[in-house]
């Protein structure tokens, strides 16, 4: 037997949740499913996705030491 989708709202509440695998596997499913279906939410499921794994690479790899200051030098001189 087939189960309706769960409603768009409730996919967008859900989806950090889903990202970070912390959802139990029925609602991780049910999320799932309806990404499969639905072309409202999955492009937004998609950026959020690239948004999370950006964060992961960059807590992973800190910015070099000094490069702030040289990028902020360089823009105030663009400034002035």
């Amino acid at each position: 037997m087939k189960t309706a989708m769960i409603p768009c709202e409730t996919v967008l509440d859900r989806l950090w949740a889903f990202i970070d695998g912390e959802l139990e596997p029925s609602s991780a499913e049910e999320v799932r499913s309806h990404l499969e279906m639905c072309r409202m939410c999955y492009p937004r499921y998609d950026f959020q996705r690239a948004y999370f794994r950006l964060m992961q690479r960059m807590a992973e790899n800190p910015e070099p030491p000094g490069l702030r200051d040289r990028v902020l030098s360089r823009l105030l001189e663009e400034v002035v």
